[in-house]
């Protein structure tokens, strides 16, 4: 991994929800709190950080969205001291990265948190929950295809031991199915403490446990 250059808290909500209204998954909910606080979408897809009033509006945006800013959700003890980077990755940070603790992503990835093992389990045919892979399929078709991925958020520690997902899992999983694809990737990342990134993080169950 190398830096590319600072960034900054009020970037990291903005790239988070412009990668999230680009989602088949997710845009009909962040659309939908738009509506509800009559923001138009450009404050996500065509905003500035710059923008105080922009800035405010995008946090309670993902406020609503995902629990940040209220110790909630995704952002359920999230660090209250993070420095961001932009920064580049190639193959060999591969073996580091890890999806969030979540019992659809431990199941994938047969409780290692591993992308690459979630890839060989959906090489291998199985579905988690009853859950298609058909998406994951697609995604790595579309590297194949030339098409380019938004960039990735991570969350680090000092030692950058490990760097944890924040956003793009499903972008992620179609790297680790296609990983000739993983060069010279930019994605946003967070540094914080190691006793930070392991309260947010939290404890990787055993298998039969119940998140």
């Amino acid at each position: 991994m190398k830096i590319i250059k600072q960034s900054c808290e009020n970037e990291m909500v903005y790239e988070f929800l412009k990668m999230e209204i680009a989602s088949a998954r997710y845009s009909g909910e962040i659309k939908s709190i738009l509506c509800e606080l009559g923001i138009p979408a450009e404050i996500i897809t065509n905003g500035s950080i710059l923008s105080t009033e922009e800035n405010t509006a995008r946090a309670e945006i993902l406020n609503r969205f995902r629990g940040y800013g209220r110790n909630e959700e995704l952002f359920n003890n999230y660090p209250q001291k993070v420095d961001w980077m932009w920064a580049s990755f190639g193959i060999n940070d591969m073996e580091k990265i890890m999806y969030i603790e979540y019992s659809y992503w431990n199941e994938l990835s047969n409780y290692t948190g591993s992308p690459m093992e979630a890839a060989k389990t959906i090489r291998a045919g199985k579905t988690i929950y009853d859950v298609p892979n058909d998406g994951f399929i697609t995604a790595a078709e579309g590297l194949k295809n030339g098409v380019a991925f938004l960039p990735l958020i991570f969350l680090t520690d000092e030692a950058e031991s490990r760097y944890i997902l924040l956003e793009g899992h499903l972008r992620m999983t179609a790297y680790a199915l296609q990983p000739e694809f993983f060069q010279d990737i930019t994605a946003l990342v967070g540094f914080c403490s190691s006793q930070q990134l392991d309260k947010w993080y939290g404890v990787m169950p055993q298998r039969g446990e119940h998140t």
